[in-house]
């Protein structure tokens, strides 16, 4: 089977944790007003995409603990193609609990390596695919050739690679994004990479190591900015007018609408427009995966927006 997007990297069994009156503190318990257990990780980029019309494929791991168990089964109640998904008879644990409030969240995360690798060039062989999409560092660290790989298979590859202090400065990990065609990180991922309070000249240093990518930076409710070789100034696009419930996840959903609208040829500008939709409607419910757009939902939104 073909496929218009593989998405690369692990899925997290989402506990979110919403309508809180604060922070925890050491010492003291905090209730929460409500809980929702969702899709997290890869599982929120393959969502939003499946549910714009793509055809997508999740390459990722699952074991034979309670997590994993009520993972798949909410893939499944997605309708999710999991038929990439390695299933190990151990257990392997993924899990992140969320904290989230209107504005901005906070995660804790158990992360269970798999003992080997998916052997991504044997995948991309048997399933072809216009574009690679590789979700967070930890997928990126666990296969380094992956630029290589997609584009020896005819495929285009992006990153967002998530937040980590240490995975962010892995030699590794800039090796691989020299080589991406498209780097999608938060504001915060790419300053923390280059080392660099200033986003716009934190781009233009990860961006000179990228002979043939672009960069496309979120930044929460200020929107999303692109950076290019042959543009001087940066494509701006503001974000979406919505009420945020739970932020969880929308950075997944923007990528889930940009790579949709790249994959179809759109134009760059276009491909912005639609990532903000998708990132911004993903916020008015709460699990990452929960309120990502269909198709129609997306275009009416977008109809809205100025050109």
């Amino acid at each position: 089977m073909s496929y218009d997007v593989l998405v690369y990297g692990p899925i997290f069994c989402d506990l979110i944790f919403t309508d809180l009156s604060g922070m925890p503190e050491l010492g003291k318990e905090l209730f929460a007003g409500d809980l929702t257990l969702a899709l997290g990780g890869s599982a929120i980029v393959a969502t939003g995409l499946h549910r714009l019309g793509a055809r997508v494929g999740l390459i990722a791991d699952l074991g034979n603990d309670p997590f994993s168990r009520v993972t798949a089964q909410l893939l499944e109640e997605m309708g999710l193609d999991c038929s990439l998904i390695r299933r190990h008879p151990h257990p392997l644990p993924q899990l992140t609990v969320a904290l989230s409030f209107p504005k901005d969240r906070a995660f804790i995360t158990r992360f269970k390596q798999p003992e080997t690798p998916p052997d991504l060039a044997a995948v991309l062989q048997a399933h072809p695919t216009k574009h690679l999409h590789v979700c967070s560092y930890l997928a990126g660290i666990e296969t380094p050739d992956a630029c290589q790989i997609a584009h020896a298979a005819g495929a285009t590859i992006s990153m967002d690679p998530g937040w980590d202090e240490q995975a962010l400065l892995d030699p590794r990990l800039r090796a691989m994004i020299a080589d991406l065609d498209i780097f999608l990180p938060s504001r915060s991922e790419l300053c923390h990479i280059a080392q660099n309070e200033d986003a716009n000249q934190a781009a233009r240093q990860i961006l000179d190591t990228m002979p043939h990518g672009m960069i496309v930076m979120k930044n929460g409710r200020e929107g999303a900015e692109s950076f290019l070789h042959h543009e001087q100034k940066c494509i701006q696009i503001p974000a979406i007018p919505v009420t945020p419930i739970d932020t969880t996840g929308a950075g997944d959903a923007f990528d889930a609408g940009f790579l949709y609208a790249y994959t179809m040829g759109s134009p760059l500008k276009n491909c912005m427009r639609i990532g903000a939709v998708c990132g911004g409607l993903t916020t008015t419910a709460k699990g990452g995966a929960t309120a990502t757009p269909t198709l129609k939902e997306m275009e009416k939104w977008l109809s809205k927006l100025p050109s």
